[in-house]
């Protein structure tokens, strides 16, 4: 069961971009999906750690919603990790520690659309942390891994795909709201 305190899911790029559309011009500030650049910045918040619990991932669930004990319960021979987070599915958004930067949920509970054009490799990639804007851009990028992911992939430099226009509960977004100064 979601609740207003889940994260949004189920949503493609394209309803992304338009819900960043539509906050624009609702609050009069300028919101937008984040890069692909900017969003494993924020991940990462100062370390260079691809993953802020142990390499045995039993400490996981103290920072993240994934795919754990409590999950296996529902779906046998799913690959876990050996914690238990209390949650199947999402988990309500800042259940778990957050990062440095006082970011909540970049790792678990719901992959996360970014700006990005997909490519495969990073190869010909901006090196100004703006989006890649050629590429594939009928795929988008997205980053954190979920409730649903394996627990090899969740991890900061992850990087999935998806057309634009899929939907599933192991999407959502996060947005980011540029500030003048």
């Amino acid at each position: 069961a979601q609740t207003g305190s889940h994260p949004v899911t189920c949503v493609s790029w394209t309803d992304a971009k338009a819900y960043v559309q539509w906050l624009s011009k609702t609050t009069g500030h300028t919101y937008r999906l984040p890069t692909a650049s900017e969003w494993e910045y924020a991940a990462r918040a100062g370390t260079e750690a691809s993953r802020p619990w142990n390499a045995g991932g039993s400490s996981a669930c103290a920072s993240a919603n994934v795919a754990d004990q409590h999950a296996a319960r529902q779906f046998p021979g799913w690959q876990v990790f050996p914690c238990d987070d209390g949650y199947v599915y999402t988990s309500p958004v800042g259940s778990f520690k957050a990062n440095a930067f006082g970011l909540n949920d970049m790792l678990g509970n719901v992959l996360q659309w970014t700006e990005d054009c997909w490519h495969p490799d990073y190869s010909g990639a901006p090196v100004d942390g703006s989006a890649r804007s050629y590429g594939d851009c009928t795929q988008r990028e997205l980053r954190g891994g979920s409730w649903f992911t394996t627990p090899s992939l969740v991890r900061v430099s992850y990087r999935n795909h998806f057309g634009v226009d899929y939907r599933t509960s192991t999407l959502g977004i996060r947005v980011v709201r540029n500030i003048t100064p």
